[in-house]
C-alpha cells in the first residue's frame, strides 16, 4: 500500500473558524446605539408651571420653539392672547435701573428663522454654542430651566418675537483666570430671526435697542452683535450703509471713531460674523472696480460701527481645495491640459451663486502666479465670470434648495408631505418606498436627470470628470446628491465646503467616506479654548463660539499684532487659516498641511493634528511603546516559527543560517524605507491610518508584502526543486548521464522539442536529464520572460480600453512610491505565475510522454522494489512511473498556491476598506485571467496524472485477462499484478491526492473570504 496522508477534514475546521472570528468581530466591533431610560410623561407638561414672564425651556432647547409651546398654552378658551405682560425683556431679579446705574451688554443674536428642519437644527446648534461660550467665559444663566420673550413692534414685522435670556458672571468652566471675573457685566442674550430683521437690518436692529433701552429705562454700556449670519443680510448691511454714506460728506474712519455718522443708539457696537463667508466683491457689487476697493471692515467703521469677521471667506477655502487637488494630481493650474471637474451648487442663495464663481476666480489666479504672470485682482477675476462663461473644463449645474421637498409641519403638528422619511433620524436619507416621480414639490426627479445629464457630458468631454464639487449650503441637499452621483462616478474625487457631523454619520458613509471638506474650523478649537466642553455638530458651532469668546472679551486682539491674548496670558494667532478633512470611516480625519513652525510662531486656535508635532509642525513618528510592541510581536512571530519549521530550524542552525539572518535584515530595511518615504510629503501627505479608511499605505504594505512574498515563493520553490531532484535521484537511482544529449538555450517559449526522439520506449535518466535540461534557470528565463513581457502588454491595452484603476494618493511622494511598491509587485506576481505555470508545464509533459513510453528503469532499482513488496520485476515498471509521478507533482502541485496567494493579497490590498480603491472592468479581466490561467495548469497537470494512473492500471488489467484459464503456478502473478493495481489505485499523493484535499480546492476557496482564509493559514502553516 503507498503511504497516504491521513488528513483531517478541512470544511469543519473553516465553519468553525469563520463562527469564531464572526462572533468576536461582532462583539469588538460592533458598538449598540446609546437609549435613554428617561421615562415620559406627556400630561406631566401641561401642569408644569413657571415664574411669571419666563418660558420653561431647556439650556439647549431652540428658544422659538420654547416661546410658541408657550404662547399656545397661555391662549384664553375665548381664543385672545393672554401674553400682555410679556412686553419686556425684564432685568434681572434684585438688578436697580434708577438712573441708569445698573451695568450690562445686549447681545443680539442673528439665527436661522425658517420653519425648515434645517432651521430648527441650526437654532438648537446655535443656542448650544453660545451657552457653551459663556459658561467657558465664566456666565452662569439667569435659569437654567426658563427664559423670557417679549413682542415688539417693528418696521419688518406686525410684532417680532424675541426671546432673552440674561447671563451673569460666575465661575468659569476652567479655574483659570478667574481674576477679572469681577470686571465682567451681565449679559441680555436677544434672539432675533434673521428673517425679521427685513431689507434694513441695521434700522431694524436699531429700532430694537431704543425699544429694549426704553423699557428698561437703562442703557447698555456696550453692543455685541453676533451677526449677520448670512452672506445675504450682511450685503444688505453694505447697502444701507452705502445708502448713508452717500448723502453725507466723506470722512475717514479715524474720525469717524469719534463722531459717529449714524445709528447713535449702536454707536460703537461691535458685530462679530461667524456664519458670512462671501468675498468683498461679491459682497460690495463692485467687482469691475478698482483692485483697492474700500474693505468691507473700513465700511463699518466710517459708520461708528465694528465689523470682526471671525470667519474666513470664501477665496480662502477655495484656495484650500486647489491646492487639495494638485496634491491628488487634479492640477487645474495648469494650462496645457486642465482636468475636467463639476461644480453643483444651488442658485437660489447668495452662497450657493457665488461660490462656483470664486472657485474658477481663484483657479485662474493660481495659474497666473504658476505661469509667472502679472495676477489681476479678485474682483477682476468675479467680473469676468459675471455672465457665467467658464472655462471648458468646468462644468456647472445647478439646482434648487431643498431638493426632499419637505416642508414645516402644519399648525395641527401633522406632516406638511413631501418626501417623507420614516426613520427616527430625520434627514438621513429618503425612504426608499417613495417614487421619485416627476410630480409635486419633490426634485428628486431632477436629480435623477442631472445625473444622466452629468454622465452625457462626462462622454462627450475630454475625458472624464477627475473631481465633483458639491458647494450647496444645505447638508441634506449635498448628502442627497452625493448618494445620487456616487456609484455613477466612482473614479472623481468629490468636495464640498464647511465640515459637519452628518456628513460622517454611519448611515451616510456609503456615499460620504472620501469626501474632501475645506473648512474654516474643525468640530473644536485648542484645549485651552475648548475647555472640557466636547466637539461640536458642525464648523458653524465652533465659529459662533469663537466669536462668542472673542465678544466677552475672553480672546482679545493684542494691537500692532496678528495675536489674539487669552486672559490666562496664553497667545495665539489671529490668522484663522481654513483646515481640509477627509472623511473616514470614524469621523473626519484633519488632513490640514500645517506649515512648518518657527519657535518664535504662535499657535494656532484651531485643534491640533494628533499626528503632528505642535513646536515643529513635523509629522511624528509612532510612540516608541507602539514601535516595541509590533518589534516584540514580529520578533516572537519569528522565533516560534523557527521552533515549529524544521526547515527554518536547520537553516537556522546550519550554514544557511547568514541567508536567513540577511533576508530578516533586508526586511527591516524594507521596512524602514518603507516609513520613510511615507514621511517625505510631511502633512501634506498622505496620513497614515489603518482603519479610518482614507489612507493608502495599508494597501503599499500588503502589496509590499506580496513582492516580498514572491521573492520568498521563487527561492522556496526553487529549494523544494532541488531537494525534490536530489530525492528522486537517490529514490530512483537517476544517475548523471556521461553524455550530453541536449543544447542550453534550445528554445524561447516551447517544450515539445525532446532530445533524444522517443521511440516509444526510453531509458528513465535520459528523460531525467532532458527534464532537467529543459528546467534550468537559462531555458526558464527564455520562456517566462517573453510570456510575461506579451501578458503586460494585453494588461496596459485593457487599462486603455476600460480605464486605469484609481490611484487615490496624497503627495508626490505618495504617489511615487506606490506606484514604484506596484509596479514591482505586479511584475512579480506576473513573473511568478508564468514561472509556476511553466513548471506545470513542463511536468505535464513529462507526465504526457511518459504515458505514451515504456519506461525503463535502472535494474537495481525495479529488483529493489520487486523484493520490497514480493512481486515480479515485470509489474513494477507501471509502480515505479506513478511513483516518480506523485513524488514530483508533490512538490508542483505545492507550487500552483503561489500565484493565488499573490493574486488574493492584490485583491485584498484593493478593498475600499483600505481607501477610495476600485476594480474597473479591465483590472477584473487581469485579476480573473491569473486566477484561470494558474488554475487551469494546475486541473491540466491533475488530468495528465490521473491519465496516467489510469494508463497504469490499464496496462496490469491488461496483463491480467491475459492470466486467465492459466495453471494454479500463473495465479502467482494474478496476485502479483492485482497487488500492484491496488497499489497504484490507493496512491493519494502530490497529484493523485483527492479533490477535497489538493491545493486546486483551497484556490477555489481562497477568493471566497473567511473560508479561503483559513484554508490559506492551514496552507502556510505546513508548507515549509
Amino acid at each position: 500500500m503507498a503511504d497516504s496522508k491521513d488528513e483531517k477534514p478541512k470544511l469543519p475546521l473553516a465553519g468553525l473558524m469563520a463562527l469564531l472570528l464572526a462572533a468576536v468581530s461582532s462583539l469588538i466591533i460592533y458598538q449598540g446605539p446609546i437609549k435613554t431610560s428617561r421615562p415620559i410623561d406627556k400630561e406631566a407638561e401641561k401642569s408644569a408651571s413657571v415664574v411669571r414672564d419666563r418660558v420653561q425651556s431647556r439650556l439647549w432647547q431652540d428658544p422659538f420653539e420654547a416661546v410658541a409651546s408657550h404662547m399656545q398654552k397661555e391662549k384664553a378658551p375665548e381664543g385672545d392672547e393672554g401674553q400682555g405682560h410679556h412686553a419686556s425683556p425684564g432685568l434681572i431679579d434684585g438688578a436697580e435701573a434708577s438712573n441708569g446705574a445698573f451695568r450690562f451688554h445686549m447681545m443680539p443674536v442673528f439665527v436661522d428663522g425658517s420653519p425648515y428642519a434645517s432651521g430648527v437644527e441650526s437654532r438648537l446648534r446655535d443656542r448650544y454654542a453660545l451657552v457653551s461660550a459663556l459658561g467657558a467665559a465664566g456666565y452662569l444663566p439667569e435659569s437654567g430651566e426658563s427664559i423670557r420673550y417679549f413682542k415688539w413692534k417693528s418696521i419688518a414685522a406686525p410684532s417680532p418675537i424675541v426671546p432673552a435670556e440674561w447671563f451673569v458672571p460666575g465661575p468659569r468652566l476652567s479655574t483659570s483666570g478667574q481674576a477679572e471675573k469681577n470686571k465682567a457685566q451681565p449679559i441680555l442674550v436677544l434672539w432675533l430671526k434673521e428673517q425679521d430683521l427685513g431689507s434694513q437690518p441695521l434700522r431694524t436692529l436699531t429700532n430694537l435697542a431704543r425699544y429694549v433701552t426704553d423699557q428698561l429705562k437703562t442703557i447698555p454700556s456696550a453692543y455685541r452683535v453676533l451677526g449677520p449670519r448670512t452672506s445675504g443680510s450682511l450685503r444688505a448691511m453694505l447697502e444701507e450703509l452705502k445708502t448713508y454714506l452717500a448723502a453725507h460728506a466723506p470722512v475717514t474712519p479715524a474720525a469717524a471713531g469719534t463722531q459717529p455718522l449714524g445709528w447713535p443708539v449702536l454707536s460703537g457696537a461691535e458685530f462679530y460674523s461667524s456664519w458670512a463667508t462671501a468675498a468683498d466683491p461679491v459682497l460690495l457689487g463692485e467687482a469691475s472696480g478698482p483692485p483697492a476697493a474700500t474693505p468691507v471692515e473700513d465700511r463699518f467703521t466710517a459708520a461708528g460701527l465694528t465689523l470682526i469677521r471671525t470667519i474666513g471667506t470664501d477665496d480662502a477655502l477655495a484656495s484650500q481645495l486647489v491646492l487639495e487637488l494638485q496634491r491628488r494630481q487634479i492640477d487645474l493650474t495648469t494650462p496645457s491640459k486642465v482636468p475636467h471637474i463639476a461644480l453643483i451648487s444651488e442658485w437660489d442663495t447668495l452662497y450657493g451663486r457665488s461660490l462656483p464663481r470664486t472657485f474658477v476666480a481663484v483657479v485662474n489666479g493660481l495659474a497666473q502666479e504658476a505661469q509667472q504672470e502679472s495676477v489681476v485682482s479678485l474682483a477682476q477675476r468675479l467680473d469676468a465670470l459675471r455672465d457665467e462663461r467658464y472655462p471648458d473644463w468646468v462644468h456647472r449645474y445647478s439646482y434648487l434648495a431643498g431638493l426632499d421637498g419637505e416642508l414645516p409641519p402644519k399648525n395641527d403638528g401633522t406632516e406638511a408631505g413631501g418626501a417623507k422619511s420614516k426613520s427616527g433620524d430625520k434627514g438621513f436619507g429618503v425612504d426608499p418606498a417613495v417614487e421619485e416621480t416627476p410630480v409635486g414639490r419633490s426634485q428628486l426627479d431632477y436629480l435623477r436627470r442631472l445625473v444622466e445629464q452629468l454622465k452625457r457630458e462626462e462622454i462627450t468631454s475630454d475625458g472624464e470628470f477627475k473631481a465633483i464639487g458639491v458647494l450647496g449650503s444645505d447638508v441634506y441637499d449635498k448628502l442627497m446628491i452625493l448618494q445620487a452621483l456616487r456609484k455613477d462616478f466612482p473614479h472623481a474625487l468629490f468636495f464640498t465646503t464647511d465640515l459637519d457631523s452628518r456628513l460622517t454619520h454611519p448611515s451616510q458613509l456609503s456615499w460620504t467616506r472620501n469626501l474632501v471638506v475645506a473648512s474654516h474650523f474643525g468640530l473644536e478649537l485648542d484645549p485651552r479654548l475648548q475647555t472640557p466642553i466636547p466637539p461640536f455638530r458642525d464648523s458653524y458651532q465652533t465659529a459662533l463660539f469663537y466669536s462668542v469668546l472673542r465678544a466677552v472679551d475672553v480672546l482679545k486682539a493684542v494691537p500692532d499684532k496678528q495675536a489674539l491674548k487669552l486672559s490666562t496670558g496664553a497667545m495665539f494667532s489671529a490668522a484663522v487659516i481654513p483646515r481640509l478633512y477627509e472623511v473616514g470611516r470614524h469621523g473626519a480625519v484633519d488632513l490640514s498641511p500645517d506649515p512648518e513652525l518657527a519657535s518664535a510662531a504662535l499657535p494656532s486656535i484651531h485643534l491640533p493634528r494628533s499626528d503632528v508635532d505642535r513646536t515643529t509642525g513635523a509629522l511624528r513618528l509612532p510612540p516608541l511603546r507602539t514601535i516595541g510592541l509590533l518589534l516584540c510581536a514580529a520578533g516572537l512571530m519569528v522565533f516560534c516559527a523557527i521552533l515549529i519549521n524544521s526547515e527554518l530550524w536547520s537553516l537556522s542552525r546550519g550554514r544557511r543560517r547568514t541567508g536567513l539572518v540577511a533576508l530578516l535584515a533586508l526586511s527591516g530595511v524594507i521596512v524602514v524605507a518603507f516609513v520613510a518615504g511615507a514621511r517625505l510629503d510631511g502633512t501634506g501627505g498622505e496620513p497614515l491610518s489603518v482603519t479610518d479608511g482614507i489612507s493608502v499605505w495599508p494597501t503599499a504594505s500588503l502589496r509590499l508584502l506580496a513582492f516580498v512574498l514572491c521573492v520568498m515563493f521563487f527561492a522556496h520553490s526553487w529549494w523544494r526543486l532541488w531537494e525534490s531532484d536530489r530525492t528522486l535521484i537517490r529514490r530512483f537511482r537517476l544517475l548523471r548521464l556521461d553524455a550530453v544529449l541536449s543544447r542550453p538555450f534550445r528554445s524561447w517559449i516551447g517544450i515539445h522539442r525532446w532530445l533524444p526522439p522517443l521511440l516509444g520506449h526510453a531509458e528513465a535518466r535520459e528523460l531525467w536529464h532532458e527534464y532537467r535540461i529543459l528546467g534550468a534557470w537559462q531555458e526558464r528565463v527564455r520562456r517566462v520572460v517573453p510570456q510575461a513581457v506579451a501578458y503586460g502588454l494585453f494588461g496596459v491595452v485593457l487599462m486603455v480600453q476600460f480605464g486605469f484603476p484609481v490611484m487615490p494618493c496624497r503627495g508626490d511622494a505618495c504617489f511615487t512610491l506606490n506606484y514604484i511598491i506596484l509596479g514591482c509587485s505586479v511584475v512579480a506576481m506576473t513573473l511568478l505565475m508564468f514561472y509556476v505555470v511553466d513548471a506545470t508545464r513542463l511536468c505535464r509533459r513529462l507526465i504526457t510522454i511518459m504515458i505514451g513510453t515504456r519506461i525503463e528503469w535502472p535494474r537495481r532499482l525495479l529488483a529493489r522494489e520487486a523484493a520490497k513488496y514480493n512481486v515480479e520485476q515485470t509489474y513494477v515498471h507501471e509502480w515505479l512511473g506513478i511513483q516518480f509521478i506523485a513524488k514530483r507533482t508533490a512538490v508542483i502541485s505545492a507550487m500552483i498556491y503561489y500565484p493565488f496567494v499573490i493574486v488574493f493579497l492584490m485583491a485584498v490590498a484593493r478593498h475600499s476598506y483600505f481607501d477610495r480603491w476600485d476594480f474597473p472592468a479591465g483590472l477584473l479581466v487581469i485579476f480573473a485571467l491569473n486566477a484561470l490561467y494558474a488554475f487551469g495548469n494546475g486541473v491540466l497537470l491533475r488530468r495528465s496524472a490521473e491519465q496516467a494512473k489510469r494508463e497504469a492500471v490499464r496496462q496490469l488489467k491488461d496483463r491480467l485477462k491475459n492470466l486467465s484459464g492459466e495453471p494454479v503456478g500463473k495465479q502467482i502473478k494474478r496476485r502479483h499484478i492485482e497487488r500492484m493495481v491496488e497499489l497504484i489505485e490507493h496512491t493519494q499523493e502530490g497529484a493523485f491526492l483527492p479533490f477535497t484535499q489538493h491545493p486546486l480546492f483551497g484556490a477555489i476557496a481562497l477568493p471566497t473570504g473567511g473560508t479561503g482564509l483559513v484554508f490559506l493559514l492551514e496552507y502556510l502553516a505546513t508548507l515549509f
